[in-house]
């Protein structure tokens, strides 16, 4: 992290110093809270019952993005982490944006401009798109018997997984409505009986 941050410093484009040095030690610190990363899991499980907490940013380039990303997300790539007009998306004090990518180096760049930036509620998630796919997009049961715990933590990882696949399989067109659709059928189940 602190040839990251090394480097960081030494390539930043000059444009981009202009929202201020980095405070190298009080990067250090930033950097050795765990507070800053959610596991693919807890992303896993927000992004099923959809929880307004957080603001899912793929930092990856547009095409990267296109191809496939958590439903949800929003894409930024961290060229343009700095860019004013995103501002109100990644300082809203209503939300955390929780950054990722393929690995954890640009989520981790955006994290430290983020957080250099003055916005404090940035998150990494942990492992990005490849622990995604590892994790989440392959994950099987195995073996005679499952706990209660472990159960839930499939189905979790079985709901994202088939709404990830749902989400990037259809044309951009219909995903607003399959949104929709989604949002009240749930709501039907939560009503119960009548």
């Amino acid at each position: 992290m602190l040839v990251l941050l090394a480097g960081l410093i030494i390539f930043l484009p000059e444009g981009r110093r202009s929202y201020g040095e980095l405070n190298v030690p009080g990067m250090l610190e930033a950097m050795e809270d765990d507070g800053r990363y959610l596991s693919v899991d807890q992303v896993a499980r927000m992004v099923v019952y959809e929880d307004t907490t957080i603001l899912l940013v793929d930092v990856r380039d547009r095409a990267a993005y296109r191809t496939a990303h958590i439903p949800g997300a929003i894409n930024i790539p961290v060229a343009e982490i700095l860019n004013p007009d995103w501002s109100g998306y990644l300082n809203d004090p209503a939300r955390s944006p929780v950054f990722y990518s393929n690995g954890n180096t640009f989520a981790g760049e955006a994290w430290m401009l983020c957080t250099q930036k003055g916005y404090e509620k940035s998150i990494i998630m942990l492992g990005g798109m490849n622990e995604w796919y590892r994790v989440v997009m392959e994950s099987t049961f195995t073996g005679d018997r499952i706990s209660a715990a472990e159960n839930a933590l499939f189905e979790v990882r079985y709901r994202a997984r088939d709404f990830f696949t749902r989400m990037n399989s259809m044309p951009d067109s219909l995903k607003t409505a399959f949104l929709e659709v989604k949002r009240q059928r749930e709501a039907e189940l939560i009503g119960g009986c009548e």
